[in-house]
């Protein structure tokens, strides 16, 4: 049965449900108390802003309402704090309709996105990348995505200032204490960007499954030069050529030597042991020369996970899917050269919420046709997907013999 099409006219008066509740009232009408505006008014004019993807002077000089001037010092009169913790509650509203069960094993993929930006660069919320062009400064967002059950969701944002990024393991804690309230989370993917003792202790505390991509630095290079030298030992024993990648790489793959496990590496200061798996994946790159886009490399992964070490690659390749849903996320991004921390947040928010809310409501009608029980047996199906093969055919011939064959019979005429 195909899945009924959602049109985006619904998903628009959902967006402005969610966005027109008490919280909304509650969070942003306390900071004009004097003046008559709705808050709901503000936020309506950036549900319209992400959802054309254009600017609060476009969409304010085309329809009736408050001007992009008004919208702009309202959200500058807003608190971060507070403003943050709406956007939050918009998605925790929207993705705890999917209603896990309490022994699903959800699990979590975290990362960081970056927004070039350009301007002053001295406030606090204005961080360094060396990733953009034509500018060294960005804006970075903590975005936390469901990886489980072929659903990918976002759940959660926070804005990494300086400060927070200094202390990323108290910000990672703070999303998992929310998130744990509503949601059965058994497991996190980080990427290398997380790899801290104190991010490892954060999961070991809660009792969760982790995979982190791991730095090479201390005790974990030294295992990965020596798992290395093995390796190139061994292939030299066999004639195979160590410099050549990606054949090094296939008869590591034939041999069955391409994954490794070392159980205690120490990650830090503290020398606390963790298991380490190392990984010959092969990857893809963009070099014009065909042979060359295709090579191995060695990958190392911390994890407390008991597993062999090809499902540890295969557990953390879901965290891909986090990658996936920030392009996603940018389909609804609105344009504006605001400089104020609190319009940037509603604006990434309110395009993480359309998207949470496209994504949630295409599950639970999914899940709805899969729990609809159909009349006919397994056996009485697949003779009908037989028959309507065959209907198809008995078309497809009869459309040839008007057209071919019938033609050219009237052409030559008599008994042919």
């Amino acid at each position: 049965m195909k899945i009924p099409r959602i049109t985006k006219q619904f998903i628009h008066s959902e967006l402005y449900k969610v966005c027109d509740g008490y919280d909304t009232t509650k969070i942003i009408g306390k900071y004009s108390s004097k003046s008559t505006w709705n808050p709901q008014d503000i936020v309506k004019r950036l549900v319209q802003v992400c959802l054309e993807r254009t600017s609060l002077e476009d969409i304010c000089s085309t329809n009736s309402g408050p001007s992009a001037d008004t919208v702009h010092k309202r959200c500058a009169e807003l608190q971060f704090e507070q403003t943050e913790q709406l956007v939050n509650g918009w998605l925790i509203e929207v993705v705890s309709r999917l209603k896990f069960h309490p022994k699903t094993k959800v699990t979590l993929a975290f990362d960081l996105y970056n927004q070039p930006f350009y301007g002053n660069s001295s406030h606090q919320w204005i961080t360094g990348t060396k990733r953009k062009k034509g500018t060294n400064y960005a804006i970075s967002y903590l975005v936390v995505t469901i990886a489980t059950q072929n659903i990918r969701c976002p759940v959660a944002v926070r804005l990494m200032t300086k400060d927070r990024l200094k202390r990323k393991a108290d910000v990672v804690s703070e999303i998992l204490d929310d998130l744990f309230v509503w949601l059965p989370v058994k497991r996190v993917l980080f990427d290398r960007g997380f790899c801290q003792e104190s991010i490892i202790e954060v999961a070991e505390d809660r009792g969760l499954e982790y995979v982190i991509a791991a730095i090479r630095h201390g005790r974990i290079k030294q295992a990965a030069q020596m798992i290395q030298e093995t390796v190139h030992a061994l292939a030299q024993q066999a004639g195979i050529n160590t410099t050549d990648s990606l054949a090094l790489g296939r008869w590591l793959r034939q041999k069955s030597l391409d994954t490794y496990r070392v159980e205690h590496v120490s990650t830090g200061k503290r020398q606390k042991p963790v298991p380490l798996v190392a990984a010959f994946v092969r990857r893809r790159t963009y070099y014009k020369n065909p042979y060359k886009r295709a090579s191995y490399g060695l990958f190392l992964y911390l994890t407390n996970i008991t597993v062999s070490p090809r499902t540890v690659v295969r557990l953390y390749s879901k965290r891909w899917i986090v990658e996936t849903d920030i392009r996603c996320i940018n389909e609804f991004k609105a344009v504006t050269n605001s400089t104020k921390p609190q319009l940037r947040m509603l604006l990434y928010g309110l395009a993480m919420v359309f998207n949470a809310l496209w994504i949630v409501y295409s599950t639970l009608i999914q899940r709805l046709n899969e729990e609809r029980s159909s009349p006919f047996s397994s056996e009485s199906l697949v003779m009908i997907k037989q028959a309507d093969e065959l209907v198809c055919i008995a078309r497809w011939f009869l459309r040839f013999v008007r057209r071919e064959i019938l033609p050219q019979l009237q052409f030559r005429g008599g008994d042919a």
